[in-house]
C-alpha cells in the first residue's frame, strides 16, 4: 500500500473495494461470524493490518451488526405491464443507495407467499426494507414489526404507525375527476379500476369520490367497476360499462386504460369524439398512443430516492419517523377535450 493509502481514513468500504469484496463478506470475515472461507478471511485480516484499520473504526459496525443492505420487496405477482414502474422506483433506491454506501437486494413475494421474505429477515441479510406495494391484508408490515427491523413503504399501508413514501393519489385522482365533472354529466363518467387489495387503489378511488362529494352529486353505480384484476373481468366490465352509454370513461391506471383503448379502437369507437377517455396514471404506454391520453403524472425515480434516504435515515441516530407525500402534475390531453 502507499503512503497515501496508509495515512487516509480507512472505512469498512474501503477494505471491500481492495479486495473485491462486498461489505458483507468484509464484515463476517472481521467478525468471525457466518460463512467465510479462511483464505478470505485471512486476505480480509492482512489488508486490515496494511492500511491500519484499527477495531475502534470498525466496532459500531460489527456491535450493530450491519450488512450495508437495504431489502426491496417487490411483488412477484405483478404484471409484465407493471414493470416500468418497479423498474423506475428501483433506479431511484439504487442510485441513493449507492450515494449513502448502501446496497439494494430484491425480495420477492406475492399476496400469497412471503417466504423470501421471512428467509431474508430470519438470516438478518438486510437492516431495514422498503415494500413497493403494501397490500390490504398488512401481512408484510406485520412480518418486519415483529422482527424489529425498520421499513418503509411506497404507498399507504394498514398499518397506521408505518412510516410511508407516496404520491398524493388522492388529490390528483379528486382534480382529475373534478375536472370531468366540469364538462359530463355526474352519471355519465365511469370508472374501471384494479383490485382494492392495493392501497394505491383504495386512495385513487377515495379521490375519485371526494370529487363527487365536492359538487354534492353522486356517481351512477353501474358506472363503477373496482377489483379488476384478469383480462376476463376487464372485458366484461368493460362491455358492461359501454352498454350504459357512458360520457367518459377513467381507467385506475396505464395498463386498464390500454386494454380500454384496444377495445374501442376494435369497435371503430373514436376518442374524443364518441367518447372521451382519462387515466389516473400516465406511462410511456400512454405516451405513444394517439391522441394523446389525460391522466395524472408521478414521478416513480423521485418515490424510490425518497424511500431509500428515509430507510437509511432511520437506520442512523437521527433517524426521522415522519411519511412524505410527494406531488403530481395532471395532463390535459386531446382524448378529453370537447367536440
Amino acid at each position: 500500500m502507499d503512503t497515501e493509502m496508509k495515512n487516509k481514513k480507512t472505512q469498512l468500504e474501503d477494505i471491500a473495494e481492495a479486495l473485491g469484496l462486498s461489505k458483507s463478506t468484509v464484515s463476517r470475515a472481521i467478525s468471525g461470524k457466518g460463512r467465510v472461507s479462511a483464505e478470505t478471511r485471512e486476505r480480509v485480516m492482512r489488508c486490515i493490518e496494511e492500511m491500519h484499520y484499527t477495531p475502534n473504526m470498525i466496532a459500531k459496525s460489527l456491535s450493530e451488526s450491519k450488512t450495508y443492505n437495504i431489502g426491496v420487496v417487490i411483488p412477484m405477482d405483478s404484471s409484465e405491464t407493471e414493470a416500468p414502474f418497479f423498474q423506475t422506483c428501483l433506479m431511484g433506491i439504487s442510485k441513493e443507495c449507492a450515494i449513502r454506501d448502501y446496497d439494494a437486494i430484491i425480495v420477492g413475494t406475492d399476496k400469497n407467499d412471503l417466504s423470501q421474505l421471512k428467509r431474508v429477515v430470519g438470516n438478518r441479510k438486510a437492516d431495514g426494507f422498503i415494500i413497493m406495494r403494501p397490500v390490504a391484508n398488512g401481512e408484510m408490515e406485520k412480518l418486519l414489526r415483529e422482527s424489529g427491523l425498520p421499513f418503509v413503504t411506497v404507498g399507504q399501508s394498514v398499518d397506521s404507525s408505518a412510516v410511508t413514501v407516496d404520491s398524493n393519489h388522492k388529490d390528483g385522482c379528486r382534480e382529475l375527476t373534478s375536472y370531468l365533472l366540469m364538462s359530463s354529466p355526474a352519471d355519465k363518467i365511469g370508472l374501471i379500476i384494479g383490485s382494492m387489495e392495493h392501497t394505491v387503489n383504495k386512495s385513487r378511488f377515495a379521490g375519485f369520490m371526494k370529487a363527487f362529494e365536492a359538487v354534492h352529486r353522486a356517481p351512477s353505480q353501474q358506472m363503477i367497476f373496482t377489483g379488476i384484476d384478469s383480462d376476463l373481468q376487464f372485458s366484461k366490465a368493460a362491455a358492461a360499462l359501454l352498454k350504459n352509454e357512458p360520457d367518459c370513461i377513467i381507467c385506475g391506471d396505464d395498463v386498464l386504460c390500454i386494454k380500454l383503448l384496444n377495445i374501442l379502437n376494435e369497435m371503430g369507437r373514436r376518442i374524443p369524439d364518441d367518447i372521451r377517455v382519462a387515466s389516473f396514471y400516465n406511462s410511456s404506454l400512454l405516451d405513444v398512443y394517439q391522441p394523446p391520453i389525460t391522466s395524472l403524472i408521478y414521478d416513480s425515480e423521485e418515490l424510490g430516492s425518497v424511500a431509500a434516504a428515509k430507510i437509511i435515515e432511520m437506520l442512523g441516530s437521527s433517524s426521522s419517523n415522519e411519511s412524505a407525500l410527494l406531488s403530481y402534475e395532471m395532463l390535459v390531453r386531446r382524448s378529453t377535450q370537447q367536440v
